[in-house]
């Protein structure tokens, strides 16, 4: 009778072990071998996003007026000798270029320019090949300042996280995250998108290897990514799943004192 109890009781243990496996588990679906991606466009230049963009030369002294920052410092200290203070202004390097309702930035020097629909390596190609004219080897770096993504819900650190490419996957905003918690619906994980005025939300299944084929596998600016929980019964059940390693050890041990008990009962009877 013991040892059915104690096999009944193993395989219980094994069950569960699965079915939680199961429940955790990504790309179930997923076998070795090449799997069909979406194409992972980067990222077009949109209103409202903010650019970074600096602009230098073997002649450095031509390439200062195309910069924001250069602009503003030397604004900053004309103001500061008029006033006789020589305080300096340190965030002056970290103001950018806002993209307007029309798609367009004023540039310095050049005046506004159409930028939205272009990617980072298109406007900076287009401002270089427009600068040969007027310096030497000229080199134009555009970087995203406003690329954030949020990512809230059943994840370890949920919050808005700045990215400094313009290319994101939902794995890698989930990885920044510290990825999902054991009562996140791994099924159901929700991107929110808005574009042209519109948001759009696409619901994600982390077990299936379907996601990489989904237009919404590859993040855009300002995504807010949204892990469901598991459901209203994860949050009744947390303390047994809190207490359930020392509920099964104690079994555990409950069960070798038991056997223990057992032999020695047999062993003195045999005597």
């Amino acid at each position: 009778m013991l040892k059915k109890i104690v096999i009944c009781a193993a395989l219980a243990l094994a069950l569960c072990s699965c079915g939680s496996q199961k429940d955790l588990a990504y790309f179930q679906d997923a076998q070795t071998g090449a799997l069909d991606t979406a194409v992972g466009k980067l990222n077009t230049i949109r209103t409202g996003d903010v650019l970074m963009i600096s602009v230098s030369s073997s002649t450095p002294e031509l390439a200062i007026p195309y910069n924001l920052f250069s602009a503003r410092s030397q604004i900053a200290s004309t103001t500061a000798a008029a006033n006789s203070s020589s305080r300096v202004i340190s965030n002056v390097t970290y103001e950018g270029y806002t993209v307007d309702s029309e798609g367009c930035i004023n540039f310095p020097v050049l005046g506004k320019i159409k930028v939205e629909g272009l990617t980072r390596e298109q406007l900076a190609k287009q401002l270089q090949d427009t600068l040969q004219s007027v310096m030497p080897d000229p080199v134009v770096t555009v970087t995203f300042v406003n690329f954030f993504v949020t990512v809230i819900g059943e994840v370890a650190r949920p919050g808005t996280y700045n990215f400094p490419g313009d290319r994101l996957t939902l794995l890698e905003a989930i990885g920044f995250a510290g990825d999902l918690t054991v009562y996140g619906e791994r099924s159901k994980v929700m991107v929110i998108r808005e574009e042209n005025g519109e948001r759009h939300v696409e619901i994600l299944n982390l077990k299936s290897k379907d996601i990489f084929t989904s237009p919404y596998f590859y993040l855009k600016q300002n995504d807010v990514v949204y892990v469901e929980p598991v459901g209203a019964k994860a949050k009744s059940v947390s303390t047994f799943t809190t207490y359930f390693p020392i509920i099964t050890s104690l079994a555990s041990l409950g069960t070798s004192i038991a056997m223990m008990i057992y032999y020695i009962t047999f062993a003195s009877r045999v005597r």
